[in-house]
């Protein structure tokens, strides 16, 4: 069974990291571990132990996010006598690397200067792929726990499937009680209590603890019902009072008093309605959010603009000159829309992004050739679990396939990326002096000027002859057919 909690981190984070890392809470003799201290239960994901304070704040300072939450403290607890130091360090390791191993710095350490194990976690809050800040809600901290257990549940120990939650209590109202002093809580508690007595009707119930001097909001802009006291100066939630005390539970005990349970929750109900119903709408021009476009740069651009490019040249859309030099990259162009969108779906656009991650990859690469090297020297162990150690090293072996191949692909794009600059620019250039000759040039003037064959209409010059050359070919037709004598008659009744 473990147990995590979490705390943020504000202010001096290597301190932090130091109290993770002490050796005289993480001794362990002859631990193997090699990206932590020797003979200690650390170790690091992303980064090593000797320097992760300065590997994180260089994330930090690169993304330009050094202020308010420098991190997260993780707290996995275990129940006493449940696991063995290594287990627990196990445990931890492999809950760190499928919440965090994919884009944060961690560094862990198992103490065992307690009776019940506990791993520290420190993670840090810029991500080293994108640089966006991890954010710690009440939602991802459930999500959390829930691999939490599931990890137990793999190693056979114990869970707590259905949590007590218990509402806690605020220390002033704490050390009243134990003061014997009364509370504001208290205070109204026992109003509460003398007026459901005394009620008949849920809406009665609201009369009388007015009468008494109480201000209520309920309105349909406010979740919950808040009330106060005549000598408090703040509000405060009927529901943080206990489960005895909410309006449902209200309306439940006066029903048990009185037996009118049922009209008192109608009652309930349609004052809720009710106010939902008294919202009013107003129409609104509708005015559409302006788009922001992200504008492209670097690599990404590049590639953006050279796939532009071999479209047109496998349409015949591009001039001559550029289809020439252009036709051996078609073959190419699977290739190249795929590193496109790679750059795309990792958010890459400059060569310096194109850098980082790939020594992000390398990182990650390296990281899991250790581990899959520590599966199989285990699996040289006698009573080793043969079946589940290849397993895991099958898997590692599935991601460093993966990993390998995109570390291929920034490769690829580095050395492609010179060479794809250069054609675009020539391609580019020439694509534009055609542009210009055609639209603008001397040629296109003289033509527009005499006419010809390549003008839309001709001018007076070209019409002439075109009508005298269609004049003698009727004439020659004409006189192989016997045609001469119409003509001459025709010619006299025109007067020639």
């Amino acid at each position: 069974m473990a147990v995590l909690k979490v705390y943020a981190i504000r202010s001096r984070l290597d301190d932090r990291i130091k109290y993770t890392l002490n050796p005289q809470k993480t001794y362990c003799k002859g631990f193997p571990n090699l990206n932590g201290l020797p003979d200690t239960l650390t170790d690091a994901v992303n980064c090593f132990c000797d320097d992760a304070y300065e590997q994180m704040t260089r994330t930090k300072q690169y993304f330009g996010k050094e202020d308010k939450v420098l991190g997260y403290l993780f707290i996995q607890s275990f129940k006493p006598g449940e696991v063995t130091p290594q287990q627990a360090h196990e445990i931890g390791l492999e809950f760190v690397e499928r919440c965090f191993g994919e884009r944060f710095e961690v560094v862990i350490g198992t103490h065992t200067d307690q009776p019940h194990l506990h791993n520290h976690i420190i993670v840090n809050s810029v991500s080293f792929v994108d640089g966006r800040k991890y954010r710690s809600t009440p939602q991802t901290l459930y999500e959390l726990r829930g691999i939490s257990d599931e990890i137990c549940r793999a190693h056979g120990l114990s869970v707590i499937d259905a949590p007590r939650v218990k509402a806690g209590k605020h220390y002033a109202e704490w050390r009243a009680e134990q003061e014997n002093r009364p509370t504001v809580r208290g205070m109204i508690r026992e109003d509460i209590d003398i007026v459901i007595a005394q009620a008949h009707t849920l809406n009665e119930f609201w009369d009388m603890l007015r009468a008494r001097g109480y201000e209520i909001r309920i309105n349909d802009r406010r979740k919950y019902i808040t009330v106060r006291h005549p000598q408090a100066a703040r509000f405060i939630r009927l529901r943080s009072l206990g489960e005895e005390y909410i309006p449902r539970r209200i309306a439940e005990r006066i029903e048990a008093q009185r037996g009118v349970v049922d009209r008192n929750i109608r009652q309930l109900r349609t004052q809720w309605q009710d106010g939902r119903q008294r919202k009013k709408y107003r129409v609104q021009p509708h005015t559409p959010a302006p788009r922001s476009r992200k504008k492209l740069r670097g690599f990404r651009a590049l590639y953006w603009r050279y796939l532009y490019m071999l479209g047109k040249v496998k349409k015949r859309k591009a001039p001559r000159y550029v289809r020439g030099e252009l036709m051996a990259e078609l073959k190419k162009l699977n290739r190249y829309a795929a590193q496109y969108y790679f750059l795309r779906d990792n958010h890459l656009q400059t060569a310096k992004d194109v850098s980082m991650y790939a020594d992000a990859l390398a990182n990650e690469v390296d990281i899991l050739t250790d581990r899959r090297a520590r599966l199989y020297a285990d699996l040289r162990r006698p009573g080793a679990e043969e079946k589940q150690i290849r397993s895991m090293a099958g898997q590692i072996t599935n991601t460093l396939r993966d990993l390998r191949k995109q570390q291929r692909i920034c490769t690829a794009i580095q050395n492609a990326a010179p060479a794809m600059e250069a054609k675009l620019a020539a391609a580019l250039k020439e694509e534009k002096t055609i542009h210009a000759k055609t639209m603008g040039g001397k040629q296109y003037e003289s033509r527009k000027r005499g006419g010809g064959p390549d003008a839309p209409h001709g001018t007076h010059g070209d019409r002439i002859r075109s009508e005298a050359r269609s004049e003698g070919r009727g004439q020659s037709r004409g006189a192989s057919r016997g045609g001469a004598p119409q003509r001459e008659a025709d010619r006299g009744k025109d007067g020639y």
